[in-house]
């Protein structure tokens, strides 16, 4: 059972739209208050900012949380156990109280013109449910790093089709509409490939789809998560997403098989072959 608390204050706002966020204990508590930051500095007025404590939180991260609750319109999913992003992500989501729901991670930082650049594009495309952008990779500090820019694919229909092989948008950065997503399931319980899975699901139930081509987020990478993007776990995760997305008629046996050669092996590559495959090959 998820328990909720209200925030202290809340600001108004000609689009409301809730930033959605959660949090588990092995985060650093530096890296949250740099991304609750950065959320003080934005442009917009955010409506709510629902944060979800996915099980029982070490004091310092409580610390950080509550030291934002006066600057910040913060509600917390207070979650009894650890159920994994998937599952946290879908508690907060029905927590939101407004039409369009805004990711964004724990450690990563906003652009302040981030959510004026996406409502501008929504209020002139409003067919559009899934509104995502460009990232700019660093490792430890933004400022002094160039960084890699990940750019995906901008229409609907280069989106729909860039996603039978890879995910198309940076899952920080994404905006949707709360009511599409949960029609077409919200977040599922596919470890790694939570946001991938739901994107899909989302298009195939008939949403539109389309990317700012600007950089909203900083997104924090370093060795660790290139890491996390290896291994047996995570090969099996890739082998059951594929197998998902060809049953559900989303891809069809030729893709399936290309997807699975090229992306398989990555898994069990060194971490530093890894890194460089990522930086150097599937970044444009």
């Amino acid at each position: 059972m998820a328990e909720v608390e209200t925030p202290t204050a809340v600001r108004s706002s000609e689009w409301p739209f809730s930033v959605l966020m959660s949090v588990y204990a092995k985060e650093q508590p530096q890296y949250l208050a740099a991304a609750l930051e950065s959320l003080c500095e934005c442009d917009t007025q955010i409506h709510e900012i629902v944060l979800v404590e996915d099980g029982p939180l070490t004091q310092p991260l409580r610390d950080v949380i509550d030291a934002y609750r006066g600057r910040l319109p913060l509600y917390s999913v207070r979650l009894s156990v650890n159920q994994g992003l998937g599952p946290a992500l879908t508690a907060g989501m029905k927590a939101c109280s407004t039409a369009w729901i805004a990711r964004f991670d724990t450690d990563d930082l906003v652009q302040p013109h981030r959510f004026e650049n996406q409502i501008s594009c929504l209020r002139a495309h409003p067919d559009v449910d899934i509104c995502g952008g460009w990232i700019r990779e660093f490792d430890e500090n933004p400022l002094s790093e160039s960084g890699r820019v990940r750019r995906v694919p901008l229409s609907h229909e280069d989106i729909a089709a860039y996603a039978q092989s890879r995910n198309p948008f940076n899952h920080m950065t994404v905006m949707f509409r709360r009511d599409v997503a949960l029609a077409a399931g919200g977040y599922g319980n596919e470890p790694m490939y939570e946001d991938y899975a739901l994107w899909v699901r989302m298009l195939q139930h008939g949403a539109r789809a389309m990317n700012v081509p600007d950089v909203l987020v900083l997104a924090r990478t370093g060795s660790a998560m290139f890491a996390r993007r290896g291994g047996w776990k995570y090969l099996a995760s890739e082998w059951s997403m594929q197998r998902t997305f060809l049953r559900a008629g989303f891809i069809g046996p030729i893709r399936f098989l290309i997807n699975l050669a090229i992306r398989l092996p990555v898994r069990l590559v060194p971490n530093g072959l890894r890194r460089f495959i990522y930086e150097r090959l599937l970044r444009r």
